[in-house]
């Protein structure tokens, strides 16, 4: 089985290969999915979109444009299409051919190989269209115990809940509530996902003492780098953290760093 949501709980942590191990592979594929797990990350990051035939494509931006060789919104071409067109390319020439997946193949990749997935939901446009999709999908594919669903639209977390009130939710945070606590209760939310810019360690005591799930997102290792060059290294308050149980999960692009981060911590003497 994949590692709980509070996986803190069990003395355990989850490692998130933010839009797979998209560092050194194209995001959003299973390429970069399955090199993330291959790295040692043992959940993946995915973005959903909604196609024009009312298909769920795992995609991050609005267009096709950035990562595939397709032009336009995604809500304007059918799901068939966007799974034709090159989505390596534009990376790396090393990974031309390698296309988009639909919302179901990565469901039954991560019950293949055993892995939790972190679902973001990007739709703006029919967020509700999306999510009625989507829960019926993971009903059919019988993939709560894989996932947790996340988005930066807090409201759309709440939705999801009361139409499906055993999948658990993760909202995105870019602030810093007044009574995060409170907040996250308001909706139901069971983990919240913090950036590190807005981390502060008496937030995430207070999420853990009241049940709720803990997930820090990390930048490139060469951006913390600059802290450090400067005399305000980072890394120890985060491995403490780690070590002391109130953190459980990382998330980022580099899978390798996130998994030196955790063996470091893990070897901290008390």
């Amino acid at each position: 089985m994949p590692l709980p949501l509070h996986a803190a709980r069990h003395g355990l942590l989850r490692i998130a290969a933010h839009r797979g191990f998209s560092r050194h592979f194209p995001e959003n594929t299973i390429l970069a999915f399955q090199k993330g797990v291959d790295a040692g990350a043992n959940e993946s990051e995915i973005d959903l979109m909604l196609t024009r035939d009312d298909k769920i494509v795992v995609m991050h931006d609005k267009t096709l444009d950035r990562t595939t060789s397709g032009r336009g919104f995604v809500a304007d071409h059918d799901l068939d299409h966007i799974l034709t067109l090159d989505a390596g390319a534009k990376f790396d020439a090393r990974f031309a051919g390698t296309r988009a997946p639909a919302f179901a193949e990565v469901v039954s990749w991560a019950k293949r190989t055993d892995t939790r997935l972190a679902i973001e939901m990007k739709e703006q446009e029919r967020p509700d269209r999306l999510a009625d999709i989507m829960i019926g999908t993971l009903r059919d594919m019988d993939a709560f115990e894989h996932v947790a669903i996340s988005s930066f639209d807090h409201l759309d977390l709440r939705r999801v809940k009361e139409i499906e009130p055993r999948l658990q939710t993760e909202a995105i945070l870019h602030h810093r509530p007044v009574d995060i606590v409170a907040s996250m209760r308001s909706g139901g939310i069971d983990g919240v996902s913090l950036e590190l810019n807005r981390f502060h360690r008496a937030d995430a005591e207070a999420l853990q003492e009241a049940g709720i799930a803990v997930r820090l997102s990390l930048p490139l290792p060469e951006k913390l780098a600059v802290f450090w060059q400067g005399g305000r290294d980072l890394l120890p308050m985060i491995r403490h953290c780690v070590k002391d149980g109130i953190i459980d999960a990382l998330i980022g692009d580099d899978v390798d760093f996130l998994c030196m981060l955790a063996r470091s911590a893990a070897g901290i003497e008390e």
